[in-house]
């Protein structure tokens, strides 16, 4: 009989954000005095159809190379360094992931993809055709979609897979779900099966326990709000008819609680 399938939270490190970002107001303030951290973080499934990554955290030298306004959130990669050591740390090589899935194409989510060019990369087709647009037109200055992505997207040879449907099976118990506008123009959540329980990657769909709510609380960052809180009610549905755990997607608390687990082997 096979394995079940197997999921791995990977720690990419942290953002470090201002007192005023849009992360953490309107659901997550005040960590002390200091200024506060988020969570970077992947998770790397093994499924019956092979490695399929989601989400590729930021670029490891996105510090070299992001404007310099966005460099005032330093990204601090963590103690295991950035996704290909961490995915090293498993013994997984970055040809060895069949499928990456990117919730969306912000600067922390895609910045890695680079990294990936034998996969088949899937992102929401409204996501991409935006973003690409927006490229195209030179208008990504000042949002968290980043020029230098694209271009390492692009001279990398990523094998893009545009999500049309409302929702895709990927591999036995790994499903796709579309849930369009909202935090970004298009996003994409994962809907995973393990021996220890089932697990609703949300991803920035919603930040945040306090965010999900009941009632659902607007992100600081929003392209479509009333897509993104159409979004929370479909999760919130999802969630309960599978009896799945919705994991967020910069919820310090949960990380900490899933790093726990992850080290147990219990995720």
């Amino acid at each position: 009989e096979e394995a079940a399938m197997k999921l791995h939270l990977l720690d990419n490190g942290v953002l470090v954000l201002g007192s005023e970002n849009p992360v953490v107001c309107d659901g997550g303030k005040g960590e002390g005095g200091e200024s506060p951290r988020i969570p970077v973080h992947s998770f790397l499934l093994e499924t019956s159809e092979g490695y399929v990554l989601f989400d590729c955290a930021c670029d490891d030298r996105g510090m070299e190379v992001w404007p310099q306004w966005l460099r005032e959130t330093p990204y601090v990669a963590g103690e295991g360094g950035t996704v290909v050591e961490r995915l090293a740390e498993l013994g997984v090589s970055p040809e060895d992931v069949r499928y990456v899935v990117l919730s969306h194409m912000h600067v922390d989510h895609m910045g890695c993809v680079k990294y990936f060019p034998g996969a088949r990369t899937l992102v929401s087709a409204q996501e991409f055709t935006e973003v690409m647009r927006e490229y195209s037109l030179n208008r990504l200055d000042g949002t968290f979609h980043v020029r230098t992505d694209i271009d390492n997207a692009l001279r990398a040879g990523v094998q893009w897979r545009l999500v049309y449907e409302d929702r895709l099976p990927l591999a036995e118990d790994v499903t796709v779900y579309n849930f369009g506008a909202g935090h970004s123009y298009g996003m994409l959540g994962l809907l995973v099966r393990t021996g220890h329980g089932c697990y609703l990657l949300a991803a920035d769909a919603v930040y945040s326990r306090a965010h999900y709510g009941p009632p659902a609380r607007m992100a600081g960052v929003c392209s479509d709000e009333a897509g993104y809180y159409r979004t929370i009610e479909r999760i919130r549905k999802i969630a309960e008819e599978n009896q799945a755990e919705v994991l967020f997607g910069h919820d310090v608390e949960q990380f900490r609680s899933l790093a726990e687990r992850n080290a147990q082997g219990e995720l």
